[in-house]
């Protein structure tokens, strides 16, 4: 079956998120305690995401997650719920984008993206992040088709909530969509089970339920210009 558009996780996907860390690592030093609790959650969040406790509280937007999510950190800071709301809010969707202005992507992303968008293929973004800033910082802004989280949600990756939500704007049956991620458990399991193709990037090698595995931009321009011949 012919592919019609590419998907793309952002974090980890388009750039190396080591390059964030490094930035950002200053400033999260007086955080710490804040910024574990925080990772801490948002791996609680996947294993409730099948709960009745969860799909019951009917969290499916931004503002809504946001504060569901500020609600179990506080509880792990012991601190109140809408100060650490803000304090969330100021570092991990505001001073967490301010090193995308000059953090490189990998080699050959704005090229296949721009090669693939010539070619007809829609393209779009996906990820667990609000991410429209970060792709304008990139320098990446008018390239994206559809822009979105999966937050808006409620659920996150790998539930196929968010994707079936992307295939939809997209307007293309998932089983056309290529999605390309570097995570295993969320991205490639996650638009899998909703139906869609998975490639994944990794600099490791090991098994992958992805069609096509890829270390650097120019095998999967490869990859795709293969597929697309056999249209």
């Amino acid at each position: 079956m012919p592919i019609l558009a590419l998907g793309f996780d952002i974090d980890g996907t388009l750039y190396a998120e080591s390059k964030l860390y490094r930035k950002l690592f200053f400033k999260a030093i007086p955080r710490l305690k804040l910024l574990y609790a925080f990772n801490s959650v948002r791996h609680d969040i996947r294993n409730l995401l099948k709960s009745e406790e969860y799909r019951s509280k009917n969290i499916n937007s931004i503002e809504d997650f946001h504060h569901f999510q500020a609600g179990l950190v506080a509880k792990r800071v012991g601190k109140d719920q809408e100060l650490v709301h803000k304090e969330i809010e100021s570092f991990f969707y505001k001073a967490a984008l301010e090193p995308f202005s000059d953090i490189p992507l990998y080699k050959g992303v704005k090229e296949l993206l721009v090669n693939m968008k010539n070619r007809g293929l829609l393209l779009g973004a996906l990820s667990d992040f609000p991410c429209e800033e970060k792709i304008e910082l990139m320098g990446l802004d008018g390239i994206f088709d559809v822009v979105m989280t999966s937050e808006e949600t409620g659920f996150v990756k790998p539930d196929p909530a968010s994707f079936v939500l992307f295939a939809k704007r997209m307007g293309v049956d998932p089983g056309k969509i290529l999605f390309v991620g570097n995570s295993e458990r969320y991205d490639v399991a996650g638009s899998i089970g909703a139906g869609m193709r998975a490639a994944k990037i990794s600099k490791k090698s090991g098994p992958s339920a992805a069609e096509f595995v890829f270390s650097d931009y120019a095998e999967l321009l490869r990859y795709l210009e293969g597929l697309l011949s056999k249209k």
